[in-house]
């Protein structure tokens, strides 16, 4: 049952860089290093990932969900979700067009390794590719949850946000799990399809990072 303490509604551009710190402080020992491998972000990258953020919720349609612990109204916890679907009104599938369009390589920041960050990019990509093709799907790019803040339930809240609005689309739900949040995606339906590694060694970090890659059927398409 979801925490009746907390809220879950969408996030408004002017909350971005709350948004955008949460992000930075969850995300410090495990994907930063691979977006800020050569070191701690400056102020004007993390004002520029303020400003992609205030810029998807605007313009890109993006949909950043916000988790608001209603008694001190601090915002706990947050998702990113994108509806990938067709250009065009009526189209059952995206043309291979729309597919590649999706996949444009952002620009690296300051303190990124370019190579490094490419590397992920294209095996994040390679295998959305491979898995999804040109079906339409909702995809949940970022979970995060302040760890003070855990075991409360606002991360299941807003994995069920998405799943819900996959429903209702009548589409698949995609996402790249740790192998940590595996178990916890895997309760909401979400089915293991491939493990995929990433060498930061190639590129002068120092782990191996892995990812579990999870597909969750359409409605009327689950298993029991």
């Amino acid at each position: 049952m979801p925490n009746p303490n907390l809220q879950i509604s969408l996030l408004k551009p002017e909350e971005a860089e709350q948004y955008m710190r949460m992000r930075h402080e969850v995300f410090r020992p495990t994907v930063n290093n691979i977006l800020y491998s050569r070191g701690e972000p400056s102020e004007k990258t993390l004002s520029r990932v303020t400003e992609e953020i205030r810029d998807g919720i605007v313009d890109k349609g993006i949909l950043y969900i916000k988790c608001v612990d209603k008694a001190t109204g601090e915002i706990i916890a947050g998702a990113r979700w994108r509806h990938v679907k067709p250009g065009k009104e009526g189209a059952i599938e995206r043309t291979w067009d729309e597919v590649e369009a999706g996949f444009d390589l952002p620009e690296p920041f300051d303190e990124s390794h370019p190579e490094m960050l490419e590397g992920l990019h294209d095996l994040f990509n390679s295998n959305k590719r491979e898995i999804l093709g040109r079906r339409p799907y909702y995809c949940l790019d970022t979970l995060v949850t302040l760890p003070q803040h855990e075991r409360r339930g606002a991360g299941s809240m807003l994995v069920r946000w998405g799943c819900e609005r996959a429903d209702e689309a009548g589409v698949e739900a995609y996402l790249e799990a740790s192998l940590m949040g595996a178990p916890m995606y895997a309760r909401h339906g979400f089915q293991a399809v491939k493990e995929v590694e990433l060498d930061l060694r190639k590129w002068e970090g120092k782990e191996i990072m892995s990812f579990i890659l999870m597909l969750r059927p359409a409605k009327g398409e689950q298993t029991p």
